[in-house]
């Protein structure tokens, strides 16, 4: 698959590994009618022109690559205020293509702009960012599909209120939105300003936008190749034609067979590297917003990090309930880092020396796996030759096209998130939005009556 760039082991999926917890082939043949009619009607809608997040990648990100011409170099630091689908993408690009350490060191590479990403409204965090964009040199990137999203317009209006007292003249050049092509607060704010704003395509939901401007310009901003990712992503839609056996449709059906028939309804990415971790966040929003709607059937995606969480949840996995289902993801190529030989005389030590880290984080991997697969709890392993754009095109789109199909197996449609609407109506109301008035109204009538406790003193 993508010249072995990425390949995928199910193996330990299959009751051949696991026993009884397992996928047997047999259920697999007779499942795959189904499964392919489910592909064939997502391949027809598509020709429809329905997913249209399925064709992003072919398009060229002309005006993404002009805008960050102009830009990039320019400013520091990068602030990024979104949420959810509009900043979990561009996180996991950078977390996966700069150092282990982005997380708490928001530095994007040699000489590249500190990052700050607001994707919360913690005091903390808000306060944190704005002293640093005072001291610094700020470009601050707004990014809602729809314009309304309560968290990023108040980090904007915070935003708003520094650059203003800072550049009065000037303060517009530090501004870039992206959402909706038409409606909205954030649209109707740029037109009349004269700010700079990109789209979100029509039709493409927030956690499948990673490959329109929403991750493609913060990437391109700190010189990500942002073509290279987009082709990643082609290939692999093309390898999972061409090669006449669709992972995502094996790995679909075998989820949700796994869910209703054994039910393994907890779906764990455990990447055995510090880099990947944003991508793992980025997969279990996609699973739970997309999957998450029918009280009695619903898949919950985990994110855990090896070999971290060796130690903090695989006694659970093995001894505990037998309802997940774990997806390794490692990568093959590392830094060399070797393990020095110091004289240190101890059997407990010495087997150590001489080593190095990239072997002991494989063999901690490979006995993990051996350890869940003995104990008859499936698994299986994505491995991605090296960390580069168009690898992690490549299996965004992978993932992307995974929890479409899961989609249809459920009987949900994966596009769309009623049940988070309820919760942002009530913070308007809470806020005092006018027309949410009732909402407000309506949480405080349940919040009447609360039982508390209280630490005296």
């Amino acid at each position: 698959m993508m010249k072995e760039r990425i390949r995928i082991d199910f193996s330990n999926l299959l009751s051949d590994a696991v026993g009884e917890e397992g996928l047997d082939l047999a259920d697999w043949e007779r499942g795959r009618p189904r499964a392919e009619r489910i592909l064939w009607q997502l391949q027809k809608e598509r020709a429809e022109g329905k997913h249209p997040f399925l064709d992003l990648p072919y398009r060229r990100p002309d005006e993404v690559l002009r805008v960050a011409e102009g830009l990039r170099g320019k400013f520091d630091p990068l602030v990024i205020l979104g949420i959810g689908g509009s900043s979990l993408g561009a996180q996991a690009i950078m977390e996966a293509l700069f150092h282990p350490f982005f997380r708490f060191q928001r530095k994007a590479g040699d000489g590249g702009p500190e990052v700050l990403i607001l994707d919360n409204v913690d005091p903390g965090s808000v306060s944190y960012a704005l002293k640093r964009a005072n001291r610094g040199d700020p470009l601050i990137l707004a990014i809602s599909k729809s314009g309304t999203t309560v968290e990023t317009l108040s980090q904007l209006l915070a935003f708003l209120d520094l650059l203003r007292k800072r550049w009065p003249k000037g303060w517009k050049e530090r501004v870039v939105v992206i959402t909706d092509p038409e409606r909205g607060p954030l649209r109707r704010f740029a037109e009349k300003e004269g700010i700079k704003a990109l789209p979100v395509p029509p039709g493409v939901g927030g956690r499948f936008s990673v490959m329109t401007a929403v991750g493609l310009l913060p990437a391109a901003l700190v010189g990500v190749d942002v073509e290279e990712l987009l082709l990643g992503a082609v290939e692999m839609d093309r390898a999972m034609k061409e090669e006449g056996w669709n992972p995502s449709l094996f790995s679909a059906f075998a989820h949700y067979y796994l869910h209703v028939q054994k039910g393994k309804g907890n779906w764990v990415t455990l990447p055995y590297s510090d880099s990947l971790r944003g991508i793992s966040a980025w997969r279990r929003q996609l699973i739970g917003e997309s999957l998450g709607k029918k009280r009695d059937l619903a898949p919950t995606p985990l994110t855990a990090v090896g070999t971290t969480d060796q130690h903090s949840q695989l006694q659970l996995w093995l001894d505990g309930p037998r309802d997940k289902v774990i997806a390794f993801l490692t990568i093959e190529a590392h830094p060399e880092v070797s393990i020095p030989d110091v004289g240190w005389e101890d059997e407990d030590v010495s087997y150590l020396q001489g080593k190095d880290f990239a072997s002991l984080l494989e063999a901690e991997r490979k006995a993990t796996e051996f350890a869940l697969t003995k104990g008859g709890c499936p698994n299986y392993t994505i491995f991605l030759k090296e960390l580069t754009a168009s690898v992690l095109g490549g299996l965004f789109y992978l993932w992307e096209v995974e929890v479409a199909l899961c989609g249809s197996f459920y009987g949900v449609n994966p596009f769309d998130q009623p049940a988070v609407e309820e919760g942002k109506k009530v913070t308007k109301g809470l806020m005092g939005k006018g027309d949410m008035k009732g909402k407000r109204e309506e949480w405080e009538s349940w919040w009447k009556g609360r039982r508390s406790w209280r630490w005296p003193g």
